[in-house]
């Protein structure tokens, strides 16, 4: 493109850059944002893997925070084509004895799953639950859709507020403990302890890390808020673009930046890579990894030595996904169904764990980089949105936790085991509904290597944009000195995966970098 001026310039048109963007163009800002690859949208991609008119969802297919995160209603979202569903039977897991436990949105029959195996657990539950939802509001807002604060502060208003007396599960002890400590020490059935730790572990929290249980209230309350994107995940990202365009916004595909300018310590704009430049009359804002931000396109003789020092010691997520995406010509029948008919309708369906030790030895596995023996987790998004399969088929997905770096060939041994790997998970799942062993048309996998071979800012595979850890959380991520989104060049601002809170479509690193931007630019709130 021909050398421009805009009011401000956002690196990257993930599900971050674009709600910043439409954001700051409804103040009537003019924005323009600069994306490397030929669609919008980063991990919210929806692709014919498969066979034609199979809709898979190659990074993002749970969408969690529908109708809690501010950005669907403040961008109007649903004007521009964005539907959900919510599938009845949100989650269940499925056992050796041939038992199985669900997850409803009506919380009475998760609560009556729960009690086939513990009724103490059921009532406990039922308590935590209402417990939790009772703040969940305070949650949100303190914790998740406002500029961190320190954990060390949050705790002192815990005291001051006396929870302790006032709550049963909500603690100031919850960051010395892990989710597997808090759920040992308030269940007592390992299957129901399971299925509430995979309800953390899927969104990101390695169970077994001492300190996210201080996390654990906020997953919990939004356990039955999973939600199918009609149409597959990338109807988001055009509903994005969409009212990005209506706000008068410019989006640049197959676009991608070179560098940032500066001038006198400030952010001046952006070089691209065909040679021209782009003028930011206020300022620029990337939402894709530090490395790329800072290393390449900013340069390391323009920052101190400590500031190199915090991004080179920032941490990734030390395990990553593995997917296999598959075209049915049926639905999964699970033999548990004769224990509890609803798991059939299930829209996630965990296969293979029975206890937290299981959990916990996976873990211990990837950390060295070996492949466990699978426990799948899978989902056939047809059941609940016909339309990304062609009539009377169906879509399947198979996620599994996995290492980027094998132990034995380095993430590049992905390239031969992906397929092999991929085989063993279909399999366990064959195991637990016969039916699909003729009804598998063609498969595809996905690789924890796939990932950034497609999204580069997904380091290592890392879809989280950093490690999910007590001391990679709040004011300490991606470290102190930015923290607040600002960087040490003035009128430059980070956005995305690697701010607080951490990747998932929680919208919060692109929703808080506003509130920062409003106030060093005097911004009307026309959101709040």
């Amino acid at each position: 493109m021909a050398d421009a001026t805009f009011d401000a310039i956002i690196i990257g048109a993930g599900h971050n850059g674009m709600a910043l963007g439409t954001y700051l163009a409804r103040c009537g800002w003019e924005v323009a944002i600069f994306e490397k690859r030929l669609e919008e949208g980063g991990g919210l991609c929806t692709e014919e893997l498969t066979r034609p008119g199979f809709l898979h969802n190659v990074h993002c297919n749970y969408h969690t925070l529908v109708g809690v995160c501010p950005v669907y209603e403040d961008l109007r979202l649903e004007e521009h084509g964005l539907e959900y569903v919510r599938p009845p039977v949100q989650m269940g897991s499925v056992f050796g004895d041939g038992t199985a436990l669900t997850v409803h949105t009506d919380m009475e029959k998760t609560y009556a799953s729960m009690a086939r195996f513990s009724q103490k657990d059921a009532e406990t539950f039922r308590r935590l639950y209402n417990e939790v939802k009772g703040y969940m509001d305070l949650i949100l807002r303190t914790l998740m859709y406002s500029p961190p604060i320190p954990l060390l502060d949050i705790t002192k208003a815990l005291v001051v507020w006396k929870v302790a007396d006032k709550a049963e599960f909500l603690s100031v002890h919850l960051r010395n403990m892990s989710i597997n400590q808090f759920l040992d020490q308030h269940f007592e059935s390992e299957k129901v302890k399971v299925q509430l730790a995979l309800q953390a572990a899927y969104s990101g929290y390695s169970t077994d890390r001492v300190g996210l249980a201080v996390s654990y209230p906020l997953l919990v309350g939004k356990m039955d808020n999973w939600h199918v994107c009609v149409g597959g995940s990338h109807q988001l990202a055009h509903a994005l673009w969409e009212a990005f365009a209506h706000a008068g916004g410019q989006v640049f595909l197959s676009t991608p930046v070179e560098g940032i300018l500066t001038e006198n310590g400030r952010s001046t704009g952006v070089r691209l890579y065909n040679g021209s430049e782009v003028a930011a009359r206020h300022l620029v804002a990337s939402s894709i990894d530090l490395e790329q931000t800072f290393f390449k396109m900013v340069g390391r003789e323009r920052l101190s030595e400590d500031f190199v020092g915090g991004i080179e010691a920032y941490p990734c997520m030390d395990w990553s996904f593995f997917s296999a995406h598959l075209a049915l010509d049926r639905v999964p029948e699970y033999r548990a169904a004769e224990f509890d008919p609803d798991i059939n309708q299930a829209w996630v369906l965990n296969v293979g764990y029975e206890s937290l030790e299981d959990l916990n030895g996976h873990w211990r596995a990837i950390r060295e980089g070996k492949l466990p023996d699978p426990c799948p987790n899978c989902a056939v998004n047809s059941i609940f949105d016909p339309a990304d399969a062609p009539d009377g088929f169906y879509t399947g997905l198979i996620r599994h936790f996995a290492p980027y770096r094998l132990a034995s060939g380095g993430a590049e041994a992905w390239d031969e085991m992906g397929t092999i790997f991929g085989q063993r998970c279909i399999d366990r799942w064959v195991e637990e509904a016969p039916n699909l062993r003729e009804g598998i048309l063609e498969w595809a996998v996905y690789t924890p290597l796939d990932i950034p071979r497609r999204i580069p800012n997904m380091v290592e595979g890392d879809w989280m944009g950093g490690l999910i850890d007590l001391g990679n959380m709040l004011t300490d991520r991606p470290f102190p000195a930015m923290s607040q989104y600002r960087t040490p060049i003035e009128g430059l601002y980070m956005c995305g995966a690697t701010q607080h809170p951490h990747g998932f479509v929680t919208f919060a690193p692109a929703y808080n970098a506003l509130q920062v931007i409003a106030d060093d630019y005097d911004l009307e709130r026309w959101w709040l």
